[in-house]
């Protein structure tokens, strides 16, 4: 992505990475041998395997600190296909957070910027914020399969009311778009 993480965001991402390690650490050696990564990485991580206590802790996070800048996808996929592992599931779903906050904070900024300096909305009358808006922009180039106009719309809902039920329901539209994609992917 192009746009600037906060350093919560990225203590996030660094504590997903993190789990991820942890989660490598407990393969077995044959199967460390196995992972798709740098040697360098994969040497890291068996050596954790033979420390205990905070030298182990220490290992990983040097680790992880080695994986931070580098994509992990594969590794997920790995680990998915090796243990079941659901850190990927949980990869996908904050990544989808991540994108539906950064859509309601831009329309919420539009949508109050539109009634400062018009001094009234009409709520009968379509509202399109979504000429140059990044968000929708990311969201399409990740998920194109995704119905445009009811994100605009329930997006504009969330602005107009503040009503969670509506971040819920962008949150399952994006869902089910990131669904289909995976679908066809496996499908093609």
């Amino acid at each position: 992505m192009d746009q600037q993480l906060s350093k919560s965001e990225k203590k996030r991402r660094a504590k997903g990475i993190e789990q991820l390690v942890i989660e490598l650490a407990a393969l077995t050696p044959a199967e460390i041998n196995t992972l798709p990564c740098d040697p360098e990485i994969r040497d890291e991580i068996t050596a954790a395997q033979d420390l205990k206590g905070g030298a182990r802790k220490r290992q990983l996070k040097y680790a992880t600190k080695l994986l931070r800048d580098k994509p992990v996808e594969e590794l997920y996929d790995f680990l998915a296909r090796k243990k079941g592992s659901m850190l990927k599931e949980k990869h996908g779903f904050h990544e989808l957070e991540r994108l539906r906050n950064l859509l309601l904070d831009e329309v919420v900024q539009y949508y109050d910027e539109q009634k400062h300096f018009g001094g009234y909305v009409n709520e009968n009358e379509p509202v399109n914020f979504s000429d140059g808006s990044a968000a929708i922009s990311v969201i399409i180039s990740e998920f194109p399969e995704v119905d445009q106009n009811m994100l605009k719309n329930t997006a504009m809902q969330f602005a107009r009311t503040r009503n969670r039920k509506y971040s819920r329901e962008l949150f399952r539209i994006m869902k089910a778009a990131m669904e289909k994609a995976q679908f066809s992917q496996k499908q093609g």
